[in-house]
């Protein structure tokens, strides 16, 4: 009797797992017909990016177009465009970040815009040096800044009447318009490096809406841009602290005749007397997060010092 009770039980669990397994197979044509949709292949974020590019630089030549980059598509389209210019573009996620165009560092004065040329004589630079293959010659577009820019690295002589260097590193910008944004003794980071600068450029529109963006570089880590607000040429540091690029300073060069605050003049004049060897050399307003300070520079373009005095 027992044993006849086992086989019972033992047949109605197979009774039970064949009816469990006919209702999965009944499933199954059905489940099949519910599909997700394939996400974008690399070689298809690539022809989207190509496509703005072609539409961006008519005319232009693709030598080769590749993704990379981890958690973000970016996709660099190396080029030659109409004018005979090698040049690199670079998409992220879909946009357009930033294009270079390299200029032949033996006649690019015949090539660059007038305006641009105009000022990069009007520095005063003789017997540059471009034969490292570190310089260079580059027309900068950045999405999000209004102007084009145009960079020149090299090496130069430089005397300032007292001291003479054989050479020594030239780091010009100059925006499209013939605006000279700085001559910096220092390179800055190559700008195509750093494509994406738009936290950056949106903290600066938010923090001046009516502002013209010329041109920006990469220096040191922290983005500075060049503006144009309120018809003065201002220089915009932003600094990223580990939470994205934010505010940090805000300055511009004043007249050497400026008058200033009463307590500013006894600053300046207890540093003239603690190092009468200094020169008064230059002036700046400075804005930071905790207030707006004088600039007051002392030394030379090489060798200076600058103090930093409240405005009252």
């Amino acid at each position: 009797m027992e044993k006849t009770e086992k086989m019972k039980n033992t047949s109605a669990v197979k009774r039970f797992a064949a009816a469990i397994g006919c209702a999965i197979v009944a499933i199954l044509p059905y489940s099949c017909e519910i599909t997700l949709p394939d996400p974008p292949s690399p070689e298809s974020a690539v022809r989207t990016d190509t496509f703005d590019f072609e539409t961006r630089y008519p005319g232009a030549r693709i030598l080769e177009a590749y993704r990379r980059g981890g958690d973000e598509t970016i996709t660099d389209i190396k080029f030659i465009d109409r004018d005979g210019l090698e040049g690199k573009a670079i998409y992220c996620g879909g946009t357009w970040m930033v294009t270079e165009k390299k200029y032949d560092t033996g006649n690019f004065l015949y090539m660059i815009p007038r305006k641009v040329a105009r000022a990069y004589i009007g520095t005063g630079v003789e017997y540059e040096d471009y034969c490292s293959d570190n310089y260079y010659v580059v027309e900068i577009s950045r999405n999000g800044i209004d102007r084009k820019q145009y960079e020149f690295l090299f090496d130069a002589p430089y005397s300032d009447g007292t001291e003479y260097l054989e050479n020594l590193v030239h780091h010009i910008v100059i925006d499209e318009d013939g605006t000279l944004l700085t001559c910096s003794h220092h390179s800055f980071n190559r700008s195509i490096w750093w494509h994406d600068m738009r936290t950056s450029i949106g903290c600066v529109r938010a923090r001046y809406p009516e502002a013209t963006l010329l041109g920006a570089v990469n220096d040191c880590g922290n983005n500075t841009l060049f503006i144009r607000d309120g018809g003065i040429l201002k220089k915009v540091v932003t600094h990223d602290r580990g939470f994205g690029f934010e505010w940090q300073e805000t300055t511009y060069s004043l007249d050497m005749g400026t008058p200033l605050p009463a307590s500013v003049v006894a600053e300046k004049e207890a540093y003239e007397k603690a190092h009468p060897g200094q020169k008064f050399f230059a002036l700046s307003s400075v804005e930071r997060p905790h207030g707006l300070f004088y600039g007051l520079t002392f030394g030379e373009e090489l060798n200076n010092t600058t103090i930093y005095s409240k405005a009252e």
